[in-house]
């Protein structure tokens, strides 16, 4: 398969029948043409627009943009248009900060997305809080994004610590008995990941040879994979993103260890490394899925952006994210108060990714999220079976 190409703001131009509805713009515009008196529902969006997770906002303007585009043209909110304000955080914990607090001074905006990092997001919870404008960190996975957030912090990802306790139990399970591990040495998100994996880990008798923790802005990582196999593990297991992963892979393979690498992500960069190939992570979302609803958003996003050759978890993440925040807005009515009182009454909201989503309201999560073990094959994910 040929690897995702760089997500280019020009794709949406290639819009649906709805797209008179979207004029054509940068992230930092408005996802829809507004009058004055026209009644605009908008929602913000804290995203990494540039800097290093800036594939990551890309991606999440597609999906954000292809459920805009279904969303208005079926009439928006109670015949209301829906639009998107984006601001750059470059997902860096003082940018989202500084973004929470232009948002919260925005009275047209009734509910932010973001961030992509539990980092950058945490911090700015209670600026948010403060302001009573709920924020909808969609991708935050560090279960303390919603546990030591307030009523205003809702997510519909699955926290860290379910999948790399899933990890580690579907590691045990395949019959191996060691893992050297490599964990990002981040406070917010790498440490209590891998303190959830370990956990797991000793619980079901997985013994970690060795584990270090590594920056994800490094360029070479052998020092601390050749301590990190040493042991000679049957496995190797990295807790981290997919960029950080990319090199980590190849530097692994590099020093001459071929187990199974157990990490990476569903993105550009790691999709299209060789030495990434056959390597193992529980999914959320799979574009293969043959579920009608599933196939009908795959086959709209490859209309939408025929560049692109493939779909992933993230545009997937977003579009369902829009969708919900949607659903919230008509339910509770499309006001800062209205969103929070409709995320709190929300109820089986048709998911690409989850099949439906009902929030627990003790987490301000999706209640019992899954997920498929999947391999990388030739550039794409495919379920594993057995």
């Amino acid at each position: 398969m040929t690897t995702i190409t760089r997500r280019a703001l020009l794709a949406g131009v290639a819009a649906l029948g709805s797209a008179a509805l979207l004029a054509g713009c940068g992230l930092n515009d408005s996802a829809a043409a507004s009058t004055p008196g026209s009644g605009t529902v908008y929602f913000g969006v804290s995203a990494a627009i540039t800097g290093q997770y800036a594939q990551y906002g890309e991606q999440f303007k597609e999906g954000f943009d292809l459920a805009l585009d279904q969303v208005n043209a079926k009439g928006g909110i109670d015949g209301h248009p829906v639009a998107l304000k984006y601001e750059d955080s470059q997902s860096d914990p003082k940018q989202s900060v500084s973004v929470a607090q232009k948002f919260v001074g925005d009275k047209d905006v009734v509910l932010v997305f973001g961030d992509y990092s539990s980092a950058a997001s945490i911090p700015a919870s209670p600026i948010y809080t403060a302001g009573k404008l709920l924020q909808y960190g969609f991708n935050n996975s560090n279960p303390s994004f919603t546990t030591k957030g307030s009523q205003y912090q809702w997510s519909t990802s699955i926290t860290t610590s379910a999948t790399y306790q899933w990890t580690a139990d579907y590691i045990k399970k395949q019959g191996v008995s060691s893992v050297g591990v490599t964990y990002l040495d981040t406070a917010d998100w790498g440490i209590p990941a891998f303190a959830a994996f370990k956990a797991e880990a000793d619980k079901v008798g997985l013994t970690i040879t060795d584990a270090e923790g590594v920056l994800d802005s490094s360029d070479d990582y052998r020092p601390s994979l050749t301590k990190a196999v040493a042991g000679k593990p049957d496995a190797f297991v990295h807790i981290g993103y997919g960029p950080d992963a990319a090199k980590l892979v190849s530097q692994l393979r590099s020093i001459g260890y071929q187990g199974t690498f157990y990490g990476g992500q569903d993105e550009q960069s790691f999709d299209g490394t060789p030495d990434a190939e056959g390597s193992v992570v529980g999914a959320q979302f799979l574009a293969s899925n043959p579920d009608p609803a599933v196939q009908a958003f795959v086959t709209a996003f490859k209309a939408r952006y025929p560049n692109e050759k493939t779909v992933t978890g993230f545009e997937a993440g977003a579009y369902d994210a829009l969708n919900v925040a949607v659903a919230a807005a008509r339910l509770g009515g499309a006001t800062r108060e209205g969103i929070l009182q409709g995320f709190q009454q929300l109820k089986d909201v048709p998911s690409v990714v989850y099949g439906s989503i009902t929030f627990d309201p003790a987490t301000r999560r999706v209640a019992s999220p899954q997920l498929t073990p999947t391999v990388l094959r030739g550039g794409t994910w495919v379920a594993l079976h057995g």
